[in-house]
């Protein structure tokens, strides 16, 4: 639908367009191939959930670190050369695996760098958009940018990366990352050179930001307050980025340790998931005008919930199983209700995250949009942050199964606390 559209609009003409559009496409594959290969390669030489969960966390502090300082330096500076400098960076930074070899270490500073250098990135990228498009072209084109970076997971985590390691290693793997961001930066050079600004780095204009950026959030917080379901609808997003966050971290483990077989059969996990939000979004296109967006949010948190205690519940019963009847490593019917679960899953992370992404964006006032975007990333870290700080060790210490009980009860919980606002007024769904 939004490749139609853009082609509608003559967007698919525009060459410069395209080129950022291109850079977009090759960059974000790119850096979740990354991740996904490094998640396998942590785990597969510690063992660990908790080495894991440091390898998620060293991803998520980039943002809580130089967040607000990006977007003040992308303001101030030629955007063009940030986003050509930042894939060339992403690029060198990923060769450092290539020349230190398989490491934990390794792996935990190329992460690192990689999602520092990621921060500036994205604000760039999305502030070069309206000065290649016309005005009337810009919704068609954030819409295209949107669709190709959900689209870029499923190309890189699970597509990319898995097959490359699965077929010819990790080497070459992270070869062929390194060339596609040095594609991304080759494409970037063609863009057309950035306005001056009108305000350039010092310590005066980080000063202004600063108070700026404390100014802005405030305001924001005063409005959450006076309206409930907006709050509320940026809490559901916050959790279920959070519960990526966590099955990101605990997926290898549970392959290993639930399921019997090698880190590298994440996949197992990861592609149902992957179809089963696909499959969500094509379900919502179809209900939507009929049931709520509140109602299908209360109905995504309750099988989220659910599909979380199956998840908890498999390694027991597996192993109860194996006992009874002596079978051994890949029990294939364990694998099956296990990928049909996390496919489950998927459909419920689209349930949650679309209506409420669109509750609040038919709610909020222009004046008002960034801002409160603005709390929906704080909210987003500190939510990720919390929980990735001691799942991995509980998961090292008793098993996975806790971790998973204790997100289907904080799931649960976030059911009960919102109902009374999810059953009130219904916005007509668009």
């Amino acid at each position: 639908m939004e490749i139609h559209t853009a082609a509608e609009r003559g967007l698919l003409r525009n060459r410069v367009f395209l080129a950022l559009w291109s850079a977009q496409i090759l960059s974000m594959t790119a850096a979740n191939a990354l991740t996904a290969s490094l998640i396998v390669l942590v785990a597969e030489l510690t063992k660990s959930n908790t080495s894991s969960s440091i390898l998620i966390l060293l991803a998520i502090v980039p943002a809580i670190v130089f967040g607000i300082g990006a977007g003040v330096f992308v303001d101030r500076t030629d955007r063009r050369l940030v986003l050509i400098i930042t894939n060339l960076l992403r690029a060198v930074a990923v060769t450092v695996m290539l020349v230190l070899g398989e490491s934990v270490t390794a792996a935990y500073i190329v992460n690192f760098l990689v999602a520092a250098v990621t921060v500036f990135f994205v604000p760039a990228e999305a502030a070069t958009i309206p000065s290649v498009v016309r005005k009337r072209d810009l919704l068609a084109a954030n819409s295209l940018f949107t669709f190709t970076f959900n689209g870029s997971f499923l190309l890189g985590f699970i597509i990319l990366g898995p097959v490359v390691i699965a077929l010819a290693g990790f080497p070459t793997l992270f070869a062929v990352i390194t060339g596609m961001f040095v594609a991304a930066g080759l494409l970037c050079l063609t863009l057309p050179p950035a306005e001056p600004a009108a305000e350039h780095l010092g310590v005066d204009v980080a000063g202004e930001a600063a108070r700026r950026g404390r100014r802005d959030i405030s305001e924001a917080v005063r409005f959450l307050r006076g309206s409930p379901l907006v709050a509320w609808s940026l809490v559901y997003v916050a959790l279920t980025y959070m519960l990526i966050a966590i099955a990101g971290a605990l997926a290898p483990g549970y392959v290993r340790e639930v399921l019997l077989l090698p880190e590298r059969s994440v996949v197992l996990l990861v592609a149902p998931a992957g179809i089963g939000v696909v499959v969500g979004l094509g379900v919502l296109n179809a209900v939507s005008a009929r049931i709520g967006h509140s109602h299908l949010v209360g109905l995504g948190l309750g099988i989220c919930s659910g599909a979380l205690l199956v998840l908890a519940a498999a390694r027991p019963v597996a192993g109860l199983v194996r006992r009874a009847s002596g079978l051994g490593e890949g029990l294939p019917y364990f694998i099956a209700v296990v990928m049909l679960t996390t496919f489950v899953f998927g459909i419920a992370y689209a349930f949650i995250t679309v209506p409420s992404m669109t509750l609040v964006q038919e709610e909020l006032p222009e004046l008002i949009r960034g801002r409160v975007f603005g709390v929906l990333n704080v909210l987003v870290s500190v939510f990720s942050l919390a929980p990735l700080v001691i799942v991995g060790p509980i998961a090292d210490l008793w098993g996975v199964a806790p971790v998973f009980i204790g997100s289907a009860a904080l799931v649960g919980i976030v059911w009960y606390a919102g109902r009374g606002i999810r059953q009130g007024p219904e916005v007509a769904p668009s």
